[in-house]
């Protein structure tokens, strides 16, 4: 089932079946909740992966969850500010976005936090940027890069945005990405780059290597395809948000419960298993003030250059 809403497209809902379980906590008519995802890789990788998690969490926190996603940053933010989305996974950019145009209201419930892989040593709740380029193209410098074709993510994308427009000017003399390379385009999503990439399409790209780790596992590409130019410091990884002028205290709680407990049950555990997250842990808006400071330092390089 496909429904357009605030250009989220609706995957799952109360009452369609994700499993034996769903259908019947449907028929019970409890609170029903709208959670919604951004999308960075395919709808089918996506969908598989949140299909288990939603069918857990509808039963752990005794809710009914409709299901949607998009690719437009922004397009969530509508739909929370609007009341539509009561939950939402939001990456580091765009929740300083929502928070701050919600004047406070749409705070962190849990944050992800990834296994340890190829690109961390240990399990964090953080991800890594990169500038990467094709292995075998010749570029295996940033100067290299200059002149080319750059991919970038989208607008509200943190690692695919944001960070290089405000760690790159000092880089690159203080210009706009625009004035260093040849042409510069936003790709979708992480996963577009990373193929425009090796499809020729782009000569470099900036992307978040957390994307990039769950393409290399499902055998779609290597770690080896790519040469990395650049890594950026940590970013405090994606949340899951809720208003909570919105949400009652007692959902919040359910809610969190629901994420947070998901290592202490086999049920739970399986979930982590499938979809390739360590755990979640609870999250305060404070993580992101760190992030806060790149991005007012992002905001004061423009404004000199005006």
């Amino acid at each position: 089932m496909r429904k357009q809403i605030f250009g989220l497209a609706l995957l799952f809902g109360a009452g369609i079946a994700l499993g034996t379980g769903t259908a019947a906590l449907a028929a019970e008519k409890k609170e029903e909740l709208t959670l919604a995802v951004i999308r960075t890789e395919e709808m089918s990788t996506l969908a598989k992966r949140w299909e288990v998690a939603i069918d857990y969490l509808s039963k752990t926190a005794n809710v009914n969850i409709n299901f949607y996603t998009t690719t437009s940053y922004a397009s969530v933010v509508e739909a929370m500010l609007s009341g539509f989305v009561d939950v939402a996974s939001l990456g580091p950019k765009i929740y300083i976005v929502a928070h701050e145009k919600s004047d406070g209201a749409i705070v962190p419930l849990v944050s992800y936090t990834i296994p340890a892989d190829m690109f961390n040593d240990k399990p964090c709740g953080c991800y890594l940027g990169a500038l990467v380029t094709k292995t075998g193209s010749g570029m295996k410098t940033l100067e290299s890069t200059k002149g080319k074709v750059l991919a970038l993510v989208d607008p509200g994308s943190t690692s695919g945005n944001a960070l290089p427009r405000a760690l790159f000017a000092e880089k690159i003399g203080g210009k706009e990405l625009e004035s260093y390379w040849g042409r510069v385009f936003y790709s979708g999503s992480h996963t577009a780059s990373a193929r425009a990439i090796q499809a020729g399409k782009a000569d470099a790209a900036f992307l978040s290597l957390g994307t990039l780790r769950r393409v290399i596992i499902s055998g779609e590409m290597k770690k080896e395809d790519f040469n990395y130019l650049w890594i950026s410091p940590q970013i405090p990884i994606d949340v899951i948000s809720v208003d909570k002028k919105r949400m009652k205290p007692e959902m919040v709680k359910r809610l969190r419960d629901a994420f947070t407990g998901m290592t202490k049950t086999k049920e739970g555990q399986a979930v982590l298993a499938a979809t390739g997250w360590a755990e979640f842990q609870a999250a305060e808006d404070a993580r992101f003030d760190p992030l806060r400071k790149i991005l007012e330092l992002k905001a004061k390089l423009k404004k000199k250059k005006k």
